[in-house]
């Protein structure tokens, strides 16, 4: 698994690449604000890839449009 972050102003979108065991890998991403605990993260699944590469740069796109759209 690879964890990578992003911020905007006093929001966090934290993405990252979960192996799934015969189905590549899951791209998956997470936005919450700086102050709050992680438990207040908002989850977006973002999908199914063939790589881990693939899935990063899905899941980086998805977590950067989550904070232009202000998605939390």
């Amino acid at each position: 698994m690879t964890d990578k972050v992003l911020q905007s102003g006093t929001h966090i979108a934290r993405y990252e690449a979960v192996e799934k065991p015969d189905e590549g890998f899951e791209a998956q991403v997470f936005v919450r604000l700086s102050r709050e605990p992680e438990i207040a993260e908002t989850y977006i699944p973002v999908g199914l890839f063939p790589t881990e590469e693939e899935a990063l740069a899905s899941a980086r796109e998805r977590a950067q449009r989550a904070l232009k759209e202000h998605e939390f």
